[in-house]
C-alpha cells in the first residue's frame, strides 16, 4: 500500500498545472463568497444599535429585521445571486475534475494543453456523475430528516440528543466517504475508457485497499492542518497570512495526491 501512496506522492508532484489551477480556482471562489458576505454583513453591523443605546433598540433591530424578511422582497437578489453562484459552482466542479483527471491519464501531453482537453472531451460525463453523486449523497435525507425530528421531539438536552443522533450520523459519514471514492473511481474508470459496470466491479473488489490507501493520505492531510492550526495560535499578522495561503496550495497537493494514490492502484490492477 505505501508504494502506492509513493507513487500517488510522484504523480500529483509532476501535475503542477493541476495544483495551481484548483489552488487559484478555490482562492478566487472564497474572494467571491468573502466579498459577497461582506456586503450583506457589513450594512447591517453599520445598522446595529451600539452598547449606548437602551435594549429596546436591539429588539426593534430585530422586529424590523424579520419584517422585512417576512413581507417584503428584500432577501430575493441575495437568495438568486446564491442560486446563481450554487449553480456556477456545480459547472466548474466537474469540468476542473474532467482537466485533473485527464491531466493523470496523459502526462505525456503538454500540461496546460491535456487539462483543458480533459475538460472539453470529458466534461458533459463528468457533469452527469456529480448530478448523480449529489443525488445519492441527498438521497439518505428522506430517512434521516425524520429521524432527526422524531429524536429531537423525545430528547430534552442537546447532549443527549447528539448521542441518540451520533450513530446514524456515524454512518451517514461512512456513507459519504464511500460514496465520493466510488465515483472517483468511475471518473477514473471513465477517463480511461472503461464502463461504469468494469469500474464499480473493480472497486468492489479492491474496496479494503482503496479504503486504506485514503484513509492514510486523510490522516496525513488532519496531521498537518493540526499542525497548520496550532501555528496559528503563535504566529499572527503578515506571517499568519502567508501560512494560511501556503496551507491551503499544500492542502490543494493533498487532493491530487489522494487522487493519484488510488490512480496508481488502478494502473496496477486494471
Amino acid at each position: 500500500m505505501w508504494n502506492r501512496i509513493k507513487k500517488g506522492w510522484a504523480i500529483a508532484w509532476y501535475q503542477p498545472f493541476a495544483v495551481f489551477a484548483l489552488f487559484f480556482y478555490n482562492l478566487l471562489w472564497g474572494v467571491v463568497l468573502y466579498k459577497l458576505i461582506q456586503s450583506v454583513v457589513l450594512p447591517l453591523l453599520h445598522r446595529y444599535p451600539g452598547g449606548a443605546l437602551p435594549g429596546e433598540s436591539v429588539q426593534l433591530f430585530w422586529v424590523e429585521g424579520q419584517f422585512q424578511l417576512m413581507k417584503t422582497d428584500l432577501i430575493v437578489p441575495y437568495l438568486w445571486t446564491g442560486l446563481g453562484l450554487l449553480g456556477l459552482r456545480m459547472l466548474l466542479h466537474p469540468a476542473l475534475n474532467a482537466g485533473v483527471f485527464y491531466s493523470l491519464r496523459h502526462g505525456e501531453l503538454n500540461a496546460g494543453y491535456r487539462f483543458m482537453t480533459g475538460i472539453r472531451k470529458l466534461f458533459l460525463p463528468f457533469l452527469g456523475l456529480y448530478a448523480l453523486q449529489l443525488v445519492l449523497s441527498i438521497g439518505p435525507f428522506y430517512w434521516l430528516a425524520p429521524h432527526v425530528a422524531k429524536q429531537y421531539a423525545v430528547h430534552a438536552s442537546y447532549a443527549s440528543l447528539g448521542q441518540a443522533l451520533l450513530p446514524a450520523l456515524a454512518l451517514y459519514v461512512a456513507y459519504l466517504f464511500l460514496l465520493q471514492l466510488l465515483f472517483l473511481f468511475l471518473q477514473i474508470g471513465k477517463t480511461d475508457g472503461r464502463s461504469p459496470l468494469y469500474t464499480l466491479l473493480f472497486a468492489f473488489r479492491h474496496l479494503p485497499v482503496i479504503v486504506l490507501a485514503a484513509l492514510a493520505v486523510a490522516t496525513l492531510s488532519l496531521v498537518l492542518s493540526a499542525a497548520v492550526m496550532v501555528s496559528s495560535f503563535w504566529w499572527a499578522g503578515f506571517a499568519a497570512l502567508v501560512l494560511m495561503q501556503a496551507y491551503r496550495l499544500v492542502q490543494t497537493f493533498f487532493k491530487i495526491w489522494e487522487i493519484g494514490t488510488q490512480y496508481a492502484l488502478w494502473a496496477e490492477k486494471a
